[in-house]
């Protein structure tokens, strides 16, 4: 390789060598220069001329801010502690220096003061810009609308009065879908209004939140509402799509959605009309889930009937599921009722399935005969004694047949002093079970 060539190799770092070295040394120099400054302004103030003092404070104020020096300003003001009467730094360079490094609240309070002594367009639209991220959205838009009047053609002003008229406009279109959220209130149910009312109550209580806004991981919503997941994450979409709660776009600290809660919600609560209805109803929707279904069997017994005749499979499955959400809800009667229907459905597939299509029976001295599909449960039941057909079965099916002959004709119940109480519902309900698990297995 040549002289020349390796000399053209090594230019470049060289160059940028020497690029660092002056930038070091330039900036070792502008310190050395900052503390003999203020080493002889310090001097200016200890011999007690004060105006001149400030006057080279406020020179080299303006020179830092020339080189957008904004970290020194700020130490100027903030530690220089000498310096008094502190109003007297109470400049637009020391207000902006004091944004640009973080400080928006002392910045806001210099901004205020010198507005109170003369108007800037600069300094109107520069409060306006904190107002507008502290979400003070009607001072920030009186401070920019001042600011446009005085110089609509600048260009910065402009942009701000833009954007500050968007903000007011969104704001406004939101307050009015949160306005409208509040009749819908009217037509909820109690169920929807007591988790409204105990999320409300614990969103209060959480550490994050502030003005109606609250960051919020889905799981949380369960633990807010006091229900279940499953029920949780159901509320949580109706609610944002009826406005009762609204995503702000925004993320939190661990990335879950920013929430805005209607603030027009915890009155229309108040004020609400809504119908009544029974406690045990809500306990009930509380107990509907997936793992209790499970532990009473519903799964279960479900995939027993999978095996059977479509035209029986219907008439079966919408009466368990209907047996089932009745006995979590505590609905007496219909568990009686349901249990017998679906006894009696299971009772005439299994004739059906061995080829009886007729029955009969002794009653007495009379012999009962009908045909199967115009057989009621005690008819079923009197020809299985009979036959002795199920026989390990007959004692689950004699207790569904006399709770269910005492408590579905309301002329019995009024007559007897007999009552229907859980433990008689539990019969028929367990007994239901049996049956449906033991009788799709004889038959296939």
């Amino acid at each position: 390789m040549s002289r020349l060539a390796r000399c053209a190799r090594l230019r470049k770092p060289l160059a940028l060598l020497l690029e660092i070295f002056f930038d070091c040394w330039g900036l070792m120099m502008k310190k050395t220069d900052f503390a003999l400054r203020k080493q002889e302004i310090q001097e200016t103030f200890q011999e007690g001329d004060s105006e001149q003092a400030f006057e080279k404070v406020f020179e080299l104020i303006a020179e830092l801010f020339e080189e957008q020096d904004y970290r020194h300003i700020v130490q100027i003001y903030k530690e220089w502690s000498f310096l008094q009467p502190r109003d007297k730094l109470y400049l637009f360079e020391v207000a902006y220096s004091l944004a640009e490094q973080g400080d928006k609240n002392e910045a806001e309070k210099i901004y205020e003061w010198l507005l109170s002594k003369y108007s800037s367009p600069a300094i109107l639209n520069n409060l306006s810009l904190i107002k507008k991220e502290k979400g003070q959205l009607n001072e920030a838009w009186q401070l920019i609308s001042r600011a446009y009047e005085l110089t609509p053609d600048d260009e910065i002003i402009s942009r701000n009065y833009q954007s500050t008229l968007d903000l007011i406009e969104e704001q406004q279109r939101i307050d009015e879908e949160f306005r409208a959220a509040v009749p819908r209130l009217q037509r909820e149910n109690e169920f929807v209004i007591n988790k409204l009312q105990t999320f409300l109550s614990n969103v209060k209580k959480e550490k994050g939140y502030y003005e109606n806004m609250i960051p919020i991981p889905m799981w949380k919503f369960r633990v807010l509402m006091r229900t279940d997941e499953q029920k949780s994450r159901s509320l949580v979409e109706q609610w944002l799509r009826k406005g009762y709660i609204r995503r702000t776009g925004k993320r939190g600290t661990y990335g879950e959605h920013i929430y805005q809660i209607n603030p027009y919600l915890q009155e229309g609560l108040k004020q609400v009309q809504h119908t009544k209805i029974p406690k045990s109803w809500i306990v009930g929707f509380e107990g509907v889930n997936a793992e209790r279904l499970a532990k009473l069997g519903y799964y279960e017994v479900l995939a027993r009937i999978q095996r059977i005749r479509r035209k029986y499979r219907i008439i079966l499955e919408r009466d368990i599921n209907e047996l089932f959400l009745n006995y979590i809800m505590g609905s007496e009667k219909a568990v009686v009722v349901l249990a017998g229907s679906i006894v009696e459905t299971l009772l005439m597939y299994y004739c059906e399935k061995k080829g009886i299509t007729k029955i009969s029976y002794a009653r007495g001295s009379k012999v009962v005969k009908k045909n199967l599909y115009e057989a009621a449960l005690g008819d079923l039941l009197a020809y299985f004694q009979e036959q002795k057909i199920l026989s390990d079965l007959l004692v689950h099916l004699g207790n569904i047949s006399r709770i269910s002959r005492n408590f579905v004709h309301p002329g019995r119940e009024l007559r007897d002093t007999d009552r229907l109480d859980q433990t008689k519902v539990d019969l028929c309900f367990m007994s239901a079970l049996e049956i449906a698990r033991k009788i799709p297995k004889r038959t296939t």
